[in-house]
C-alpha cells in the first residue's frame, strides 16, 4: 500500500475510536515515540496519527460542549440531573 494510501486509512480508522479510546491510543504513541530506536519517519507517521486523533477528540469534544450549552439555554436538564 502507498504511504499516502495507508496514512488515509490510518486517518479514517481514527474517526472510529471513542475520545476514550483515543487518549489509550494516544499514550501509546507517546510511548513509541520516546523510543530511541524509533526513526525520524516512524515518528512523524506517530505524530501524524496522533495529531488525527487529538484532531478527533477535539472536535467530539467542542460538539458536547456545544449541546450542553443549547440544553442550558434552553432551560432543558441534561440526563441524569434532578429538576
Amino acid at each position: 500500500m502507498k504511504k499516502n494510501q495507508q496514512e488515509a486509512t490510518e486517518i479514517q480508522e481514527t474517526s472510529k475510536v471513542t475520545v476514550e479510546e483515543a487518549f489509550v491510543q494516544l499514550t501509546e504513541i507517546v510511548e513509541q515515540m520516546e523510543n530511541p530506536k524509533v526513526t525520524l519517519e516512524e515518528s512523524m507517521d506517530y505524530y501524524r496519527k496522533g495529531m488525527a486523533l487529538l484532531n478527533q477528540c477535539k472536535d467530539t469534544l467542542d460538539q458536547i460542549e456545544k449541546e450542553m450549552i443549547t440544553l442550558t439555554e434552553e432551560g432543558e436538564v441534561p440526563d441524569g440531573e434532578i429538576k
